[in-house]
């Protein structure tokens, strides 16, 4: 572990190695600087607290179990957050708003079974203590990935192919499914309803991408912005909400063409395209900051790299790069 101080807003990044990933720091005005590394793990998951401060990682401690950590990124102490329950993996650890609190989901594999038993969601204290099931076990189990803007509810998605989109009101205990029939992913979200941009479809085999939904999960109404049957068909690889959340960008693939890498545009709440951005051909992946929209692509080299270009257009300008391939988890210290 590093100790490191954040000085502003950096992108927390998952850069792969041949034995596993390295969590990095990417400021926007470029460098990087190595966080902690994840020797093949990272699907058990790790969370960045908002000011990016302090980082909670779910690590196995046997084979069949896990716990949560937890890295002060300025002094660089570690201390674990969870006790160890033989056989019991925590997992997809998340920060609640004020820092607080920390969420995780849970399950054991049962020999007797042969499979693995869902043992619910939980919330336990930053300092260790409290733990509290605020979630009942199901079948399928949980993946945690977030909050919503105003905290209150927190974002899961049940474990199967392809994912889900599920919000569980902290306050009420009330769940709300975007659609338990489909494939689904939350790519964004803003603070006015409808808040969440989600991507439908796309997953596990084919072409990349899918259609793009607009999603209330106050009233659960949602409505399709982008896909086939736009004009042209799209597929949406990535979107996100501009900071004011009137637009959003997103990074599309427009048939007939046969790329797996899209380029950006800029759409109105409703989904009218409104400009497309020069130079942003291969993006996977895209976020609308306040000092620009951050992207990343593949090299024509290899390896990968991120950008910035601003929302009015021009020459984007590159953040970082580097020869093996990279992830944006997701953004801190704003």
């Amino acid at each position: 572990m590093t100790s490191w101080q954040p000085t502003g807003p950096f992108l927390v990044v998952e850069h792969s190695d041949p034995q596993g990933w390295t969590v990095l720091a990417v400021p926007l005005a470029g460098g990087a600087t190595p966080l902690v590394k994840l020797v093949g793990l990272v699907q058990l998951g790790y969370d960045m607290r908002d000011d990016g401060s302090v980082l909670a990682a779910a690590l196995m401690t046997t084979t069949q179990t896990s716990r949560i950590a937890i890295w002060d990124l300025a002094s660089g102490k570690t201390r674990w957050l969870t006790e160890d329950e033989l056989g019991v993996q925590h997992s997809t650890p998340v920060w609640s708003e004020d820092g607080a609190f920390v969420y995780y989901s849970a399950h054991m594999y049962s020999a007797q079974a042969n499979r693995s038993i869902d043992l619910g969601i939980f919330r336990i204290r930053s300092d260790g203590t409290g733990k509290t099931r605020i979630r009942a076990p199901e079948e399928s189990g949980a993946h945690l990935s977030g909050l919503t803007p105003d905290g209150r509810g927190l974002l899961w998605s049940r474990v199967r192919a392809g994912g889900a989109v599920e919000v569980l009101d902290l306050v009420s205990g009330q769940n709300r499914s975007f659609d338990e029939t489909t494939t689904a992913s939350l790519l964004s979200w803003r603070r006015a309803q409808p808040r969440a941009l989600v991507m439908v479809g796309g997953c596990c085999a084919g072409r990349p991408g899918g259609s793009l939904a607009v999603w209330n999960d106050a009233t659960g109404s949602r409505e399709i912005l982008i896909g086939a049957e736009s004009t042209p068909p799209t597929r949406v690889l990535s979107a996100s909400w501009e900071p004011r959340g009137a637009r959003f960008a997103a990074a599309i693939i427009e048939s007939p063409t046969i790329d797996y890498f899209g380029t950006i545009s800029i759409f109105d709440s409703d989904g009218r395209r409104l400009a497309a951005l020069a130079g942003t051909d291969g993006t996977q992946q895209v976020f609308w900051l306040p000092m620009g929209i951050v992207f990343m692509r593949p090299r024509d080299t290899g390896g990968t790299e991120i950008m910035i270009v601003p929302e009015s257009g021009g020459q984007p300008s590159r953040i970082f790069e580097d020869a093996t391939s990279m992830f944006i988890r997701s953004v801190a210290g704003q």
